[in-house]
Formats: structure tokens, C-alpha cells, sequence
């Protein structure tokens, strides 16, 4: 079985371009009870091009590692504290599965300069573009103690 590349698993899937943050997605799944809405679940492939910038969500979101190669994940904490996770398979030593605390900055990008990441993320409630910041060069400022702060903006 030959190994799949990005474009291969964009095009299987149906992903496209997640503005703004970066990356590549597709809603998968919108959790509900009767008609109310509770979250949502979907694709998301990061490439050393196209990865998920520093970006402010007022939820959790849960990350899975799917396939591919693995991620560096940043997490700014209000309280001025950070935290870098490697996120990939647990066979090789890393996190498959990571919980961001909602209001908390984030940004995933390769650890390699090759390759993808394929995970699926799910928010509890949904996203809601209106809730989403984009980070800037402000964070640099707010987290001078992080040198990676400015490799995660766009």
C-alpha cells in the first residue's frame, strides 16, 4: 500500500482551507440532543506550509493525532505560564491525544519539514467564528519568557 500524501488526503477527505488559522479542515460530526447542538468534531491536516497559527478559543478543545508525522503543540495560559506537547503516536513516545483549556492561545505546527499531520479536534460547544482571535505580535510581548511565540504567528 503506497503512503498517502497531503494533497491525496485533502482530496480524499474533502478538506479545505481553514482561513485565518491555517491548516486544512472538514466538519465531521455535530454533536446533539434532540435539536439542540452540544459540539462539534472535524478533520484537521496541518503541512509545514499550512499549520495552525496562535489562535484564542473560549472552550476545550480536544485534539487526536490520526496519522502522519508529529506535532509540536504551544499553549499560552493566562497566567503567563506556557507548554510545548509533542502530539503524535504513542507508540513513538508522544501524546495522541491533547486538551487545550479554553482560553488559553494555541498554535500546532510540524515538528519536520516534510509531510502531514492528520488529527480530528472536537469543541464542546462548537466553534463559533465570532468567539475565534487570531494572535498577533502582541503575544510576544505578553509571553517574553517563550521563545516560540513568534514561529507560531503569521
Amino acid at each position: 500500500m503506497a503512503i498517502l500524501k497531503a494533497q491525496d488526503i485533502i482530496e480524499k477527505l474533502g478538506l479545505l482551507p481553514l482561513e485565518g488559522e491555517g491548516g486544512y479542515f472538514r466538519k465531521i460530526y455535530t454533536h446533539r440532543s434532540g435539536a439542540e447542538i452540544l459540539g462539534g468534531t472535524i478533520y484537521y491536516l496541518i503541512t509545514p506550509a499550512s499549520f495552525s497559527s496562535l489562535h484564542w478559543l473560549p472552550t476545550d478543545e480536544v485534539w487526536y493525532f490520526l496519522e502522519g508525522s508529529p506535532l509540536n503543540q504551544l499553549v499560552l495560559f493566562p497566567d503567563g505560564r506556557n507548554s510545548m506537547t509533542i502530539l503524535g503516536f504513542a507508540k513513538e513516545g508522544h501524546t495522541p491525544v491533547t486538551i487545550v483549556p479554553g482560553g488559553c492561545w494555541q498554535g500546532t505546527k510540524m515538528g519536520c519539514k516534510e509531510g502531514y499531520a492528520l488529527c480530528a479536534t472536537t469543541m464542546v460547544p462548537p466553534y463559533v467564528a465570532e468567539r475565534y482571535k487570531k494572535g498577533n505580535r502582541e503575544l510576544i510581548k505578553q509571553w517574553p519568557d517563550c521563545p516560540y511565540v513568534e514561529e507560531y504567528l503569521v
